[in-house]
């Protein structure tokens, strides 16, 4: 037994050392704290109840994502999106072109987690919204927000 403290002690000094520290590992998505803000890389964002409305996005969301959308959710723990994709086939995307779809993904754990960083990715996505007059305005609005649900609130306000 103190064999085995032993070579876990050493394997955690070593990895300290080397820079191989364990990398965080992502939640299943029964696991997120609710309601979770998904933002793709257009100026979307939207706000997701629950894991069955996670589930299911519009087409054109998953289609047209370019990058790995970015969820945030309740506790401001921030996740890519890796590989979205619709669970149907192209042939159903192209006859619903305008409809919702079920969806698979990989959740990714980011460094950057806490309500800084989500309104910093907030900000991002309110500054794709360039056609607007008042962004001055909303973002400081936006950085008053405390809660996921206030800065997305802010977002969609700014889309008005």
């Amino acid at each position: 037994m103190k064999f085995l403290v032993r070579i876990l002690k050493l394997s955690a000094v070593l990895a300290a050392i080397t820079g191989c520290a364990p990398k965080p590992v992502a939640p299943k998505v029964a696991e997120l704290h609710f309601p979770v803000a998904v933002l793709f890389s257009t100026s979307s964002s939207v706000l997701y109840e629950n894991a069955a409305d996670l589930g299911v996005m519009h087409v054109n969301l998953v289609n047209g994502s370019t990058d790995a959308p970015t969820l945030i959710d309740s506790d401001f723990n921030l996740y890519t999106m890796e590989n979205l994709r619709s669970t149907h086939g192209g042939l159903w995307l192209m006859a619903h072109p305008s409809d919702n779809t079920e969806v698979a993904f990989e959740l990714k754990a980011t460094s950057k987690s806490r309500m800084q960083a989500a309104l910093a990715a907030m900000r991002v996505q309110l500054d794709k919204q360039t056609w607007r007059t008042d962004l001055e305005e909303k973002r400081s609005t936006l950085s008053a927000q405390k809660t996921l649900a206030g800065m997305i609130d802010t977002l969609h306000d700014a889309e008005k």
